[in-house]
């Protein structure tokens, strides 16, 4: 890989381990009494009040967008989508069981490719298609072999469940899509604060209507909340809406796969779960998919006719 361009896949790399925090911070949180709904909400309230100041303190604005109404309305339903995108998939996990849940919102690389390659121009190579599928494979067997149980928990409805979940996938793949367009024109900075501000805008109302109370929170969990915003949000989703404007669509999201291995380790480290040779494989097998789809995305820039 060549120097220049081999710091867009190390950032690409902090970013998904960065993101793979977010269920373990998210986890300590719920053991402090907090409602999912509400982690996500201050998680985007905190973001984008941190991604407005730093816009305005390094001479920033948002002028220029505010100039035109086509592009904010394009970034306001990017916001729409990432907010909806935590909603739909922590309420789906309340009607159907992980397995179904992260398999089903884990398939967007399948709806983004079609994306890139239809609406938005991109080409791919046979072997970054191959590495995707290979990459959801091993995230569908990381599912079932972590999983065991019914369908649907207790009092859960595993079709409306389901529905959440493709709902979720849906929405974080408009929120990838339009962040690959948006990020052609604008600062990494210019996009993210004003997604994160509607985004934010969307939760609370959202997890208000949930009759979630959003004010209920220990001095502990204020501080896993503000590590949520800081790691997995300013330090994950910051830096995958970076190098998007840099990689292909598909070469930015599928390594977001990762995300699963990386939780899956970091509860072996910090929660002391164990991980069973079966897992061990099927992350081996994740982790082969993503490099398929980075390498190969390399050796196309460097040769359009490679296949």
């Amino acid at each position: 890989m060549r120097s220049s361009g081999l710091i867009y896949y190390v950032v690409l790399g902090v970013a998904v381990v960065n993101v793979s925090t977010a269920s373990i911070l998210v986890r300590l949180a719920s053991g402090e009494g907090v409602h999912g709904f509400a982690v996500a909400s201050w998680r985007l309230v905190i973001s984008s009040a941190i991604t407005l100041a730093l816009l305005i303190a390094l001479g920033g604005g948002l002028s220029r967008l505010l100039s035109n109404l086509y592009d904010l309305a394009l970034m306001a339903a990017s916001g729409v989508a990432l907010a909806l995108h935590f909603m739909l998939w922590m309420h789906s996990l309340a009607h159907v069981n992980v397995a179904a849940s992260v398999t089903i919102v884990d398939s967007y690389p399948a709806l983004l490719a079609l994306i890139g390659r239809f609406i938005l121009g991109e080409s791919y190579s046979v072997a970054q298609y191959l590495g995707s599928l290979v990459a959801f494979l091993g995230i569908l067997g990381l599912s079932i072999v972590s999983y065991t149980g019914d369908l649907a928990p207790p009092g859960g409805n595993p079709v409306f469940g389901a529905l959440l979940a493709f709902g979720g996938m849906v929405s974080v793949s408009a929120y990838f899509a339009i962040g690959k367009v948006m990020r052609a024109k604008y600062s990494t900075l210019e996009y993210t604060a004003v997604v994160y501000t509607i985004g934010a805008l969307i939760a609370i109302p959202l997890t208000i209507l949930a009759n979630v109370n959003l004010a209920s929170v220990t001095p502990k969990a204020w501080a896993l909340i503000m590590l949520v915003a800081l790691i997995p949000m300013l330090g994950g989703h910051t830096l995958i809406n970076y190098v998007i404007g840099r990689l292909s669509l598909l070469a930015t999201t599928v390594p977001i796969l990762g995300e699963p291995v990386g939780a899956t380790l970091l509860a072996l480290l910090i929660l002391g779960e164990p991980v069973s040779q079966e897992i061990a494989i099927f992350m081996a097998l994740t982790l082969s998919g993503i490099a398929m789809v980075l390498v190969w995305e390399e050796l196309r820039k460097q040769s359009p006719h490679t296949s």
